[in-house]
């Protein structure tokens, strides 16, 4: 019988696979990547070069062409002709410039460099030594021969635009700054006498908007020059020392240069990039390729288990799905994204969740609907003891014969009994409610003949409000019950409106409650429930006030209900909170 071959884990047998896959790849296509990248990187460089300095010579012409128009403005300009020609006699050191000339020049000036900035100021130098410009605080209004030896230029280009390197300007009030200028010798458009002289002083952000963001390599250069071979670009001059100015300077066996001559304003573009940069591209792709190799060992172990792991990651979801639903969540869904018999398993248990939720929905809405006949059942309560009074002083006016009296209280009595046992509207307008305690007050007036009095002071447009049925009866029965001593008692019903709820008072100057009992009364309030007194028929104190509070609780949740109020000093003063709710 042959042997059997030695057992190799599927697990095994991936990894090795997967191995393979990735990692022969990488080294193959690393080796040929390397040799072609070699042979093309250079190539590809000196194109990049020229068409990118080719670009920048092309934006740098229609720069410098902006910027001749500006000169140019000025040139064919009457009123500046006109000024200059007041000003073309012989050099003086201080002249004298007439403020609507400054006027002139300087709004003429400001208007033709309009949100150019990266135009520093532009100086018009008259021949008589007058200067004028944009900057009539921060610059002089004469100039000096000795610091302007640019003029030898312009004079040498006959009206031609001229460039000049960066410069300190010494014609500033402040320090002198840093600038690049063009400048032009001006001359009358019809006597083609010379009047002066014009430059624009420009900051580096006109160059560097062109400029600074164009970088082949990390330390590829570029160098502008001008006619002259005058470093115009890097703007600082911080390495002027190492700025070539043609070819023959730069080691060509270790640079790549790119050169272009602008056909306008006779500037020199020169890009130079290290070939050593291009060599560290190359190294880093055979680095690159063995730990990319490396990796790719690490990713087939990797995906070894990750595929593995495939087939327990729907388990895991479901299980996480049903901790869920056991946390109350039964909203949650498992995602089916396999179609075999784990799918199967979790669409069951999406179908039972949802029957689940539903069962526990009937369950809930059957909860509210006893909640509903609770709120009726505790509607519907009236003190017995109440009735029993009531009959017994209708028997003792009977016996004397006080029979319009006693009517008025059987009228009332009946229209009463039949307002509590209507149990078709929860909440009703408070002008119902306080009919309601009228009859009953009526009731308790002929029990107790002057020792009741009642103040109704409530608003009349906050009749039409909604309120829970029978909530302020119980108030001036506890009033009553609790409150009547020796003196007459007074009873006084008041609401107000604060913010968007309705506060109804019921305040007496009876006997009044200790700390002790405002406590008890709090703390009952604060239960879900009597007690088992209650549910047996036993009358407990506070069951009214807690009918109420429960019922409002009920209907509106926090934070309504019954308060205390512990600041009175005489009697006792309770207050219900109601949302505020107009009549439909």
């Amino acid at each position: 019988m042959p042997a059997l071959p030695k057992f190799i884990s599927i697990r095994t047998k991936m990894l090795f696979l997967l191995c393979c896959l990735i990692t022969v790849p990488f080294l193959l296509s690393g080796m040929l990547t390397y040799q072609k990248y070699s042979a093309n990187m250079e190539r590809d460089a000196r194109t990049s070069s020229e068409q990118i300095v080719e670009q920048v010579s092309i934006n740098l012409e229609r720069y410098i062409k902006e910027m001749e128009r500006i000169t140019m403005s000025l040139y064919y300009d009457d009123h500046v002709s006109q000024i200059l020609e007041m000003h073309t006699g012989a050099f003086k050191d201080n002249s004298y410039l007439r403020s609507d000339e400054l006027f002139k020049m300087s709004q003429m000036i400001s208007s033709v460099i309009y949100e150019r900035t990266e135009v520093e100021g532009i100086f018009i130098f008259a021949l008589d030594g007058s200067l004028f410009s944009n900057l009539q605080e921060t610059a002089k209004i004469s100039w000096k021969p000795t610091d302007n030896s640019w003029m030898e230029t312009a004079r040498a280009k006959d009206g031609g635009l001229v460039i000049l390197p960066p410069n300190d300007g010494s014609y500033y009030l402040e320090k002198p700054r840093r600038v690049i200028s063009l400048a032009r010798l001006l001359k009358d458009p019809l006597t083609n006498q010379v009047i002066g002289y014009v430059k624009v002083d420009l900051t580096s952000k006109g160059f560097e908007k062109i400029l600074t963001s164009i970088q082949i390599t990390e330390n590829s250069k570029l160098y502008i020059f001008n006619e002259k071979g005058e470093t115009i670009f890097p703007f600082s001059g911080e390495d002027k020392e190492e700025i070539p100015v043609n070819t023959s300077e730069v080691n060509t066996s270790k640079m790549l240069v790119s050169e272009r001559e602008t056909s306008y304003g006779g500037l020199h573009i020169q890009g130079i990039i290290p070939k050593s940069d291009l060599q560290s591209e190359a190294r880093q792709l055979i680095s690159y390729t063995l730990w990319i190799s490396l990796a790719s060992l690490f990713i087939a172990f990797l995906a070894s288990v990750f595929t593995s792991n495939r087939l327990v990651k729907p388990i895991r979801h479901l299980h996480m799905k049903m901790k869920r639903v056991q946390n109350g969540e039964l909203s949650e869904r498992a995602a089916v994204t396999t179609n075999d018999e784990i799918g199967l398993l979790t669409s069951g248990f999406n179908v039972m969740v949802s029957q689940l939720d539903k069962m526990i929905k009937d369950v809930y809405e059957l909860t509210i609907r006893d909640k509903e006949s609770e709120l009726a059942a505790l509607q519907s309560q009236i003190n017995p003891h109440f009735l029993y009074n009531t009959l017994e002083s209708i028997s003792m006016a009977a016996r004397r014969d006080r029979n319009e009296e006693l009517s008025q209280v059987i009228a009332s009595l009946g229209r009463l009994l039949q307002y509590t046992v209507n149990k078709q509207e929860r909440l009703i307008p408070l002008q119902e409610e306080l009919e309601f305690v009228d009859h009953y007050v009526n009731i308790q007036t002929f029990r107790l003949e002057n020792r009741l009095q009642v103040q109704v002071q409530v608003d009349l447009s906050y009749e039409s409000l909604l309120v829970p049925k029978l909530i302020v009866q119980p108030l001036i029965e506890n009033a009553i019950e609790h409150g009547m001593g020796n003196r007459p008692l007074t009873i006084t019903l008041s609401t107000k409106l604060i913010e968007q709820d309705l506060w109804i008072s019921a305040a007496d100057n009876g006997k009044g409650m200790d700390a002790e009992t405002i406590a008890r009364i709090e703390q009952s309030l604060s239960r879900p429930s009597i007690g088992k007194e209650r549910e047996q028929g036993k009358r407990q104190k506070g069951f009214a006030l807690w009918n109420i509070h429960r019922r409002i609780h009920i209907l509106y949740g926090e934070p309504y209900g019954l308060y205390v109020d512990r600041n009175v000093k005489e009697g006792a003063t309770f207050h219900i909170r109601i949302p505020f709710n107009w009549e439909d």
